[in-house]
This record gives structure tokens, C-alpha cells and sequence, in this order.
């Protein structure tokens, strides 16, 4: 086996119950015949565990990374290899057979060696034009940047209008991370952020850091920083389950449930003050029901990663 081959495996093994077959199942609800069609943007694109099944299963796939070289490490250790036998190499989980028969029609699905992965900076303007992308797909990435309205902004730019962002970030708002912030003031029991640790990696030359998750967010900023960029959420989709969050549900949700509910309220009530006073227009849907709806949901509370789905308006 290739040194490639080993670290694709190992780093399977570190995150083998990843959100990227939810991403790549919603995706493949777009029938097999229009997928050729659509242009799709994956970044930050790592070694292409979105970019290369999504390529396989028919979309237009470009792929956007600041370090392209683990991306082409993947498809020279495996490209032209069967897909579902790669994916088990270098992927994140496996794929369900109603998800295989959605995302190959045909069987005989290869790892394609056609994706082209593009050198870029996330957290600088990207190298395409206006309106390029029908999709666009962001996982596991709006947690390492600084200036994450900057990055949304720019995701709006590069999207159509009408177009689908497909963003996912590690999940504050479960239940286990809930208890973990109250005890400990980190996202899990088994996480840790300090000014040397949090640092992970430098550029060459030493002049730029690759932030791990030092720029956590939730769902509230999350929804906040996407309207202001131009999107609106449609979706929650659904990710992998944490055993702690389900064990502890029936003991924390009456409480969750009922200072949500609270929260709402006084957020109800500025809003409703501030459409009288005019400093909001009076055609604002007012977004407390969506918001009530998608945190106390079961995708909400029990997840170990939020991905959620926004138009380009």
C-alpha cells in the first residue's frame, strides 16, 4: 500500500462518521439526466471526498482549495480505481445501496481523474466570476476563517442567483455540546482551544495561519451572517447521530424547549417594536417560527454536525 493509501485510511479512520454522505445524498436528488448541466463549487475541497463522488454521479464538479495538493494526492493514489471501493478508502462513511442506486444509476463508477482542483484562498476573492456556480459546497469550513460575512459575501458572488449553498460546521447548538459549554466552555469534553494548539498549520513562509476551530459558530450567527450575505435558509439536512446527545434528550429538552421558547418571545416582541418605529420594512417575514422549528429538531439536537441548506436571493 502507498504512503497516500495509508494516510487516506487513516484519516478515514479519525472521521469515518462525517456529514459528507448527507451532502452528497441531498445532491443526488437532482434526477441523474439534469446533473450534467449543473456547475458545482467545492471548497474548501481537502482531498476530495465531495468533489470526486459528485463528479462520478454526473454534476460539472470544480474543486477550490488553498493546499490542491492533498486533493491530487487523493486522485493519483486512487483515481480510475471503483468508486465505492475508494470511497471506503478515502471517504467519510460509506453510502447506503438507495443512495448508491441514486448516485450511480449505471453501475461500473469509477473515481474520475477529470476534477480540477484550483489553488485559492477561501478567505480572498476566488478565481471565478460572477454567477459561475449553481451549487456551491462548503463542509467543515466557515469554522477555521476570520472574516466569515467576507467568505459568504463572496460564496454569494460566485453563485447564481437562485442558486444553493450547502454549508456544514461542527453543531453548538446539540445537546452533548450544549452540556459541554456549561461545564467546560468547549464544544465537547474532548476538545481544546488555546492560542498554540488552536494554530493548525503556518503558509511557507510563516506569514499566514491555518486557524483550526477557532471561529466556531452557531446557528443563530450562522443564520444572522447568511442574510446579511444574501441567502436564505431552506433546509436543515440531517447528519450523523451522537449517542451522548440522544441518551441525555429526555432529561434536557423540557428545559431547552422552554427558555427557547422564551428567547423567541423577546425576540418577537424588539422585532414587532422595530417594524413600528419603521427601522425594519414592514414586509420582513418575521423568522421566529423557522428558527423554533429548526432548533429544537431532532437534526438540531442530537447531531454532531449542522449542515444547512440556503438559496441566493
Amino acid at each position: 500500500m502507498s504512503d497516500a493509501e495509508s494516510n487516506l485510511k487513516a484519516g478515514r479512520a479519525r472521521r469515518s462518521r462525517g456529514p459528507h454522505p448527507f451532502v452528497i445524498s441531498r445532491m443526488c436528488d437532482v434526477p441523474f439526466a439534469a446533473r450534467a448541466g449543473l456547475k458545482v463549487l467545492d471548497v474548501p475541497a481537502g482531498r476530495g471526498v465531495i468533489a470526486l463522488p459528485l463528479r462520478a454521479a454526473g454534476f460539472d464538479v470544480i474543486a477550490c482549495d488553498l493546499i490542491p495538493r492533498l486533493f491530487e494526492e487523493t486522485v493519483a493514489a486512487i483515481g480510475g480505481r471503483p468508486m465505492e471501493q475508494a470511497y471506503e478508502l478515502f471517504g467519510r462513511g460509506s453510502f447506503s445501496p438507495e443512495l448508491r442506486q441514486r448516485m450511480f444509476p449505471q453501475p461500473g463508477a469509477t473515481v474520475p481523474t477529470d476534477v480540477r482542483c484550483v489553488a485559492a484562498d477561501m478567505e480572498d476573492r476566488l478565481p471565478f466570476p460572477d454567477g459561475s456556480f449553481d451549487y456551491l459546497i462548503s463542509m467543515e469550513g466557515i469554522e477555521h476563517i476570520q472574516d466569515r460575512h467576507k467568505v459568504l459575501s463572496e460564496f454569494r458572488r460566485v453563485l447564481k442567483r437562485d442558486g444553493r449553498l450547502l454549508i456544514s460546521t461542527p453543531n453548538l447548538l446539540s445537546v452533548r455540546a450544549r452540556l459541554a459549554y456549561a461545564l467546560a466552555g468547549q464544544r465537547t469534553f474532548k476538545a481544546h482551544l488555546d492560542e498554540f494548539t488552536g494554530v493548525w498549520g503556518r503558509s511557507a513562509d510563516g506569514t499566514r495561519l491555518y486557524h483550526g476551530h477557532a471561529f466556531l459558530i452557531n446557528y443563530f450567527q450562522l443564520r444572522y451572517s447568511l442574510h446579511h450575505a444574501g441567502f436564505h435558509i431552506c433546509d436543515l439536512l440531517p447528519s450523523a447521530v451522537s449517542p451522548t446527545s440522544l441518551a441525555l434528550l429526555p432529561f434536557f429538552y423540557p428545559l431547552v424547549a422552554l427558555c427557547t421558547r422564551r428567547i423567541l418571545r423577546v425576540g418577537r416582541k424588539e422585532f414587532n417594536a422595530k417594524i413600528a418605529k419603521g427601522k425594519i420594512p414592514a414586509s420582513s417575514p418575521p423568522p421566529f417560527d423557522d428558527i423554533y422549528r429548526h432548533v429544537l429538531s431532532p437534526r438540531m439536537l442530537l447531531t454532531t454536525v449542522m449542515i444547512l441548506e440556503a438559496k441566493a436571493v
